[in-house]
């Protein structure tokens, strides 16, 4: 008898394919159950390595081992003439029958009844939660309305043979979606979502159903010394048509000209290929100098990273762009936009950075006072630091009146009115961000960060997951559900993100540790007192120690370190008023005191 006819004989295969169809089965319930008791991921990640583990397992007994009629015995101590493994197979055909027809029956269910329920579900908390709903539900009528047609500018793929010219083929990409965002009746996906896809295996198809577009504008760059070739070609999704393709070789002089021809072809192949318009001149020259276009490319490529390091590295090629051409608007808004979250991502002080943040700003505006990202700067500086609130509200209104698809825009004015207390309209700004930028991970982060500080902290958890789904080492996605968990009470899941987040930036999490140890048992609450003020990577401020002293119930320590760290630049004050965590000393004379030095009191 052939190894293969062995096989077939002591039910080795059936045991196999009974084993595949069950485990799939069982995966599939025990992710329905752990999805809706918020069972953290690693339980899910348990049970699928125990599943795995068992699999040669069983299929080892199955050729080891043989049912009797006695019982469980060794294969080499059957009689071939007393087995009963063509029994066992009968039955077991039987049962691998019935498994199938329950795969069928659980598909048919999550089809047409658990799916309806979710769509039901999701109907429903449209019409009771903005942040819940999908964003296209949520935006007001005229920012519903669907644009005739959409189009995707994928990341340009570096040709070079100097791998370092990737921030110059990421920048053609960036500026072609730029000049493309402002066509009328044309969607173009944010950067963020676009990106999203750099190196991804997926096909066109799968790439425009993900992002909601009928059309996909990708190329690639080669750079050598002064020359550039520039290749692009525009694809209808639904029937993977190529309506443009082109290949510019020039000088890096001709760079401009080259985006201008590419944009106009692309304006052109839409509106005169799809719709019959007219060809609408566009053009993405915002200076003539190669040199500062080339340091702007490298320096918005460390901005994008949005890491302490690159952000500081990220000036350096900027302000030696405005250097290179001091009329250079979208270099000067850059560098602004640089300088303005050095502080919040705690790689410098506001005293050093902000004021650079408002030259620059000013410069931008002086230049070109139709910017929308440079009046969304603007605006985000008057609210965060200058506690300008009304100045910011007028630059978000004509920000957004110029460009009502710029995410950013939306982001950081439902920011703005999360601070004001404006818990629903924050949560409308939001979804049109989300709307405008559906795979940015910020988006998702920001809705959750306002509803962990409201009385929907619950709606939190979901919208921090979706962020994690789309980037796994958001940094402060980690940290903030790292919070959520701490003072809702899910001490272990606490301790399991710091350490994430300790894996993640490498930083020093004993006091976090100390903190969830204390409110799991007041006990060890001296303990985490102690690490809390010897923390040198704890910010004193909102999001810092305050916050700590203030969940550990030390209200006047917490309102000490609110001052010491207004006082000594905190870039997260203004955020203070609507955190319910401040709750208790919200009356209290030192701590409207504060408010009032930012316009949130009375």
């Amino acid at each position: 008898m052939s190894f293969f006819e062995e096989l077939k004989r002591r039910n080795v295969f059936r045991v196999a394919i009974g084993y595949v169809i069950t485990a799939w089965l069982l995966l599939q319930v025990v992710d329905l159950v752990l999805e809706n008791i918020n069972a953290p991921d690693w339980v899910m990640q348990v049970f699928m390595l125990a599943l795995a583990i068992g699999f040669p397992l069983a299929v080892f007994f199955a050729w080891a081992f043989e049912m009797t009629p006695e019982g469980v015995k060794r294969e080499a101590d059957v009689d071939r003439s007393q087995s009963i493994t063509h029994k066992t197979a009968r039955k077991m055909n039987r049962n691998i029958i019935i498994a199938l027809l329950l795969v069928v029956v659980f598909l048919l269910v999550d089809k047409f009844w658990l799916q309806d329920a979710e769509k039901r579900h999701q109907s429903e908390q449209a019409s009771t939660s903005p942040a819940a709903a999908e964003p296209v539900d949520n935006a007001p009528t005229t920012a519903r309305e669907k644009p005739e047609k959409s189009v995707a500018v994928l990341p340009f793929v570096n040709m070079s043979d100097d791998k370092q010219n990737e921030y110059f083929s990421d920048g053609i990409s960036e500026e072609l979606l730029n000049v493309l965002v402002r066509v009328n009746g044309l969607r173009v996906p944010s950067r963020t979502s676009s990106f999203t896809f750099k190196g991804s295996d997926k096909n066109l198809s799968e790439i425009g159903a993900e992002l909601q577009v009928d059309h996909i504008l990708e190329g690639s760059v080669r750079k050598a010394n002064d020359r550039i070739r520039v290749t692009a070609q525009l694809i209808e999704v639904k029937t993977d048509t190529h309506l443009w393709s082109e290949t510019y070789t020039r000088k890096l002089d001709d760079i401009f000209a080259v985006q201008d021809e590419i944009a106009q072809a692309i304006v052109s192949a839409l509106k005169v290929t799809l719709t019959g318009a007219d060809r609408t001149p566009v053009t993405t020259q915002t200076t003539d100098n190669v040199d500062a276009y080339n340091k702007y490319l490298l320096g918005r490529h460390l901005w994008n990273q949005r890491s302490p390091d690159s952000l500081l590295a990220s000036t350096k090629p900027l302000r030696e762009a405005v250097q290179a051409d001091p009329d250079y608007a979208k270099a000067w808004a850059a560098l602004a936009d640089a300088y303005v979250l050095i502080p919040e991502y705690g790689s410098g002080t506001m005293a050093e950075y902000i004021p650079m943040a408002h030259a620059a700003i000013e410069k931008a505006l002086a230049i070109n006072p139709q910017s929308s990202p440079a009046l969304t700067t603007s605006a985000y500086i008057k609210f965060m630091y200058d506690y300008d609130l009304k100045g910011a509200h007028e630059d978000f209104d004509k920000a957004i009146s110029i460009d009502p698809g710029y995410a950013t825009a939306h982001q950081w004015l439902g920011e703005l009115l999360a601070a004001e207390g404006q818990l629903d309209a924050a949560l409308d700004q939001l979804a049109l961000a989300r709307r405008a930028d559906p795979l940015a991970p910020i988006i998702p982060h920001d809705i959750a960060w306002v509803l962990m500080y409201s009385e929907r902290k619950e709606e939190a958890f979901a919208y921090y997951r979706e962020a994690l789904k789309l980037d796994p080492n958001f940094q402060a996605a980690i940290s903030n559900l790292m919070t959520l968990n701490q003072i809702t009470g899910r001490y272990d899941e606490a301790r399991a993100r710091a350490h994430e987040y300790a894996r993640v930036i490498g930083e020093d999490i004993s006091a976090d540790l100390a903190v969830i140890d204390a409110l799991e048992n007041p006990a060890l609450k001296p303990r985490a007192l102690e690490l809390i003020s010897q923390a040198t990577d704890l910010p004193d401020g909102t999001m810092g120690k305050a916050f700590y002293f203030m969940i550990l119930g030390e209200h006047e320590l917490a309102l000490d370190y609110l001052e010491t760290g207004f006082a000594g630049g905190d870039s997260y004050a203004i955020h203070m008023k609507r955190m319910d965590v401040y709750d208790p000393v919200r009356d209290h004379p030192r701590f409207q005191a504060l408010l009032e030095k930012m316009n949130l009191w009375p």
